[in-house]
């Protein structure tokens, strides 16, 4: 058997304007929106953080050392200021 709890929800109105509009284009229920909506959420709060590749350009076998950027910072730096 399965269990099911039920629960209100306040909504404001305008958004539920829009989940009503959304339900009719999908053929959903109010009620199968919410489930998958839930599950969708607590799918994606297990799955671990990875930062997407937002380097702009050039080969991402290119790598470069932290050496190369302090030297390119050392080589910027006013004269009175390197050692």
């Amino acid at each position: 058997m399965l269990s099911c709890m039920r629960t209100t929800v306040e909504l404001p109105d305008s958004l539920m304007a829009r989940v009503k509009r959304r339900l009719a284009k999908r053929n959903l229920t109010f009620r199968a929106l919410v489930i998958s909506a839930l599950e969708q959420v607590l799918r994606e709060e297990d799955k671990p953080f990875k930062l997407r590749d937002a380097s702009a350009g050039g080969s991402t076998e290119e790598k470069v050392s932290s050496e190369a950027i302090n030297r390119a910072i050392d080589e910027q730096r006013q004269p009175s200021f390197r050692s």
